[in-house]
């Protein structure tokens, strides 16, 4: 077995021996689970050397970026969700640094999937101290591939059911606000109610999109559950796939949130990511709830492919997610890949098989 994270010989492990890395941790201000206590207790663990930023706007993001550029911190831990981390990578690396931070995660989001990837222990205060003293560990590195979607650096992303649910778990989320106990039925228990009072009837409703998915990348590969090869690879300016979807998503990181491992293959590979294909029903989707959730389902309308980078055009404007949040409509973007050093959680990264070497040959799989 071989961690998919594997260790990497980067400028942090060549720091002097003695000089203990300095770390900055960002909050999302927003979040359900930034709260008072947590703010104490993360500020309570930091050393004179280190700071706490808590963000709550798109304005103070990008502020603090520039900060943790400028003061040039070697270690950024992201507590807010896998979109926190999103954001927070893409500011800061969008500023081109002259030395690159690690970037961790706290167990602070709604999904938390990449908190899962890495094996980050959960927020208690005992766990936030564990995380710390990891960042401090200069051999506590390792790299993480993450997609690059318009400049944005995140673990997943996607267009069709999974946006849909978003959005309309987003909205719910502003009527909450506006009644009393709202904030009650925000997190998990607020995505199985928008599911359950929107987006089911939404979804059979509404016409799903059409897309033509073209590989732009190395050859790309049909793979199966265990991330064989199902066929010959498909070449570069290749038609991946066409026709309608209820699910086009990517992935670096095996789990999407709340556990679920829904890309059991985006860890075979370091240097690939999984694209994954669905056109089923809402009725199919239902049967096999178990195995969706899990990552095990097998279907003639489900397709996965090992990618390094891919080109994604729609019939009409679909709601895109990028790391768990919304970024607006599209009807066509791109997604490549970009490796980004991080720090290896207290409990130990997602173990996957070695790489496989596989023959490429010519030739292209479409739906």
């Amino acid at each position: 077995m071989q961690n998919q994270l594997a260790r990497t010989d980067s400028p942090h492990r060549n720091l002097p021996t003695a000089y203990t890395p300095r770390v900055a941790v960002v909050l999302n201000g927003n979040a359900r689970s930034v709260n008072e206590r947590i703010i104490r207790d993360v500020q309570a663990l930091l050393g004179a050397d280190e700071a706490l930023f808590v963000s709550q706007s798109l304005d103070q993001a990008q502020f603090i970026a520039r900060q943790i550029v400028n003061r040039r911190f070697d270690v950024v831990l992201c507590g807010g969700g896998d979109g926190t981390l999103t954001r927070v990578v893409s500011d800061v690396l969008a500023l081109r640094p002259h030395r690159v931070p690690a970037f961790g995660v706290l167990r602070l989001g709604t999904g938390n999937a990449v908190a899962a990837a890495l094996g980050v222990a959960r927020a208690s205060q005992s766990g936030i101290a564990r995380e710390l003293t990891q960042a401090r560990d200069s051999d506590a590195r390792t790299t993480l591939p993450l997609l690059n979607i318009e400049g944005k650096l995140a673990p997943f992303a996607g267009v069709g059911l999974d946006s849909l649910i978003l959005e309309d778990y987003n909205r719910l989320k502003d009527n909450l606000d506006r009644v009393p106990f709202g904030n009650l039925l925000k997190g998990h228990a607020g995505y199985g109610l928008s599911i359950a009072t929107r987006s089911m009837w939404r979804y059979l409703r509404e016409t799903r999109p059409e897309v033509v998915i073209r590989n732009v990348g190395a050859p790309a590969l049909p793979v199966d559950l265990a991330g064989c090869p199902t066929g010959p690879a498909i070449g570069t300016g290749q038609i991946i796939y066409r026709g309608p979807v209820t699910v086009a998503a990517a992935s670096t990181v095996p789990f999407y949130g709340f556990g679920m491992r829904m890309f059991p293959q985006a860890c075979l590979d370091p240097e690939r990511f999984q694209l994954r294909i669905a056109d089923l029903s809402l009725g199919q989707m239902l049967a096999k709830l178990p195995q969706v959730l899990s990552g095990e389902l097998e279907h003639e309308r489900l397709w996965d492919f090992s990618c390094t980078a891919i080109a994604v055009e729609l019939d009409k404007p679909a709601p895109l997610q990028i790391g768990g949040d919304l970024a607006g409509t599209r009807q066509s973007f791109r997604i490549g890949i970009r490796d980004v050093p991080c720090v290896t959680g207290s409990n130990g990264v997602v173990a996957a098989p070695a790489p496989r070497e596989v023959p490429m040959a010519s030739g292209r799989l479409a739906a």
